[in-house]
């Protein structure tokens, strides 16, 4: 690869924890325009300097990355336990437009070439306890350390390689040496596919790292059709909403589905569908209706932890619970249709009157969205969510497979957590947005306990789960 292709926007975090620190980054990625060769190893010398520019196509990744480390073998107790959050985001490149006239041969070689990069890659620390220090179990000093690089030799494609290092000082008491001094280096690599993996197959990586998928990862990569070249800077229309209203119906498609298990019944929901129309309006107090596209999902999913205890005035007394679930979605864009096309008769005029129609769109607006605007909102794209799930993590192969246990309790006693779903239509003021209430009980305690959740977009653009009250954030703890 050419030298001058460099990452772009690494930043490395302050040092988290003490004594034992751990030092992350972000915005690690690939450049949004780059050559032909740049991004394929070899490429052939006809296409070698073909522009290449970001498309619209993405998808977002999250990994749960754990060190561990323990006293005394693979059994004893944990010297240092750090919960970490892998998170980046995968984009297709694209030709860029050559110029008007007859689409080339060059540019029809290279409308079907898969390329995709990789944005906004970071590695940050992320307590998953409470009432804890989540780094250090044994005061030991010490510091892990990430950084990242571009490199190629990883198949047609570059990849971005995580590095890390670790470094224990010695753990003496009364004199005596409990544990050695231990220094440690090793690398994952982060593919444009979506797949993070322990590099060269490292045994001591793969011996202290636990790799947990939570949003599911590799996907293939797809050609890209000819109508989606674009010049560099070209995007598609946006449409700047500044109040959204769905129309207040009941969930669609919602399955409640439980988990039953010898401690715990946990009763989760699946299938569920956001709405499918909005009624948005801008600045200028214009109406419209935003139409929820089912093309080119992509798809997402978070961790979240309930856990309670003897410390916790709720269920779970005598002993600890902690219950892990997997929420899962595939996040869709919303498409602005023109003036005269509403939610009660898509595609169908009015009574007594005409639809307005641009002559771009025909007799039919519905007929062809090549044109219309993605839906904004508050200077991010507002997405719309199918097929919702929140079950027992990995009950249904989803995020948490091959991570920790995802049901622990040690109270001796069942314990019954039913979560439901409800869609709130929001208004100018707040987007429409999904509300999840959940009521926990313990059969050793007669007082159940309550709560809300709201699975929002954050102020980033990206789907999270937030507690709304007290005891949801006493119990509930979101990784993603």
């Amino acid at each position: 690869m050419p030298s001058r292709m460099r990452l772009v926007g690494y930043r490395p975090d302050q040092p988290v924890g003490d004594p034992f620190t751990v030092t992350g980054f972000s915005g690690a990625g690939f450049p949004e325009q780059a050559t032909l060769r740049e991004l394929v190893t070899p490429a052939q010398p006809y296409l070698a300097g073909a522009g290449m520019v970001r498309g619209d196509q993405q998808r977002q990744h999250s990994y749960w990355l754990r060190y561990l480390r323990r006293r005394s073998g693979p059994t004893g107790p944990k010297r240092v336990c750090v919960d970490l959050l892998v998170r980046f985001t995968t984009f297709d490149y694209v030709v860029a437009d050559i110029g008007p006239g007859p689409v080339s041969s060059r540019q029809h070689a290279l409308a079907g070439f898969p390329c995709w990069g990789i944005a906004d890659l970071s590695v940050s620390p992320h307590a998953v306890g409470t009432g804890r220090n989540p780094f250090n179990k044994f005061n030991e000093v010490g510091a892990l350390v990430f950084g990242a690089r571009l490199e190629t030799g990883h198949g047609t494609v570059p990849a971005i390689r995580i590095g890390y290092r670790v470094h224990h000082e010695p753990t003496v008491v009364d004199g005596a040496l409990l544990t050695p001094a231990h220094d440690e280096v090793g690398s994952f690599l982060v593919h444009s596919d979506g797949l993070l993996e322990v590099a060269d197959q490292s045994l001591a990586t793969r011996t202290h790292f636990l790799v947990t998928p939570v949003n599911a990862g590799v996907h293939d990569r797809p050609p890209v059709p000819l109508h989606a070249a674009r010049s560099p800077g070209g995007t598609r229309p946006a449409w700047h909403a500044t109040g959204l209203t769905a129309t207040p119906t009941a969930p669609a498609g919602v399955r409640l589905t439980p988990y039953t298990d010898d401690t715990a019944v946990v009763t989760g929901f699946q299938g569920l569908d956001g709405p499918e129309t909005l009624a948005v309006r801008d600045a200028a107090g214009e109406a419209r209706t935003a139409m929820l596209d089912a093309v080119a999902p992509e798809p997402g999913a978070l961790l979240l932890t309930f856990q309670a205890g003897s410390a916790d005035p709720g269920p779970g007394r005598g002993g600890r619970v902690r219950l892990l679930l997997g929420l899962r979605f595939s996040v869709h864009r919303y498409l602005v249709a023109p003036a005269g096309v509403d939610r009660s008769g898509v595609g169908r005029p009015p009574e007594g009157g005409d639809v307005h129609v641009d002559a771009h769109y025909g007799d039919d607006p519905t007929t062809n969205r090549e044109a219309w605007p993605v839906l904004w909102h508050r200077g991010r794209r507002h997405p719309g969510f199918r097929q919702v799930a929140l079950l027992v993590a990995g009950a249904d192969g989803g995020p948490g497979r091959g991570g920790p246990d995802p049901v622990r309790n040690s109270t001796g006693s069942r314990i019954r957590l039913a979560l439901a779903p409800d869609w709130e239509p929001g208004d100018d003021d707040h987007a429409p947005e999904l509300r999840i209430r959940w009521r926990a009980s313990h059969s050793d305690d007669p007082s159940p306990v309550e709560g809300r959740l709201a699975f929002r977009v954050d102020e980033g653009g990206r789907p999270t789960l937030a507690p709304l009250d007290e005891e949801s954030r006493r119990h509930f703890i979101v990784t993603g």
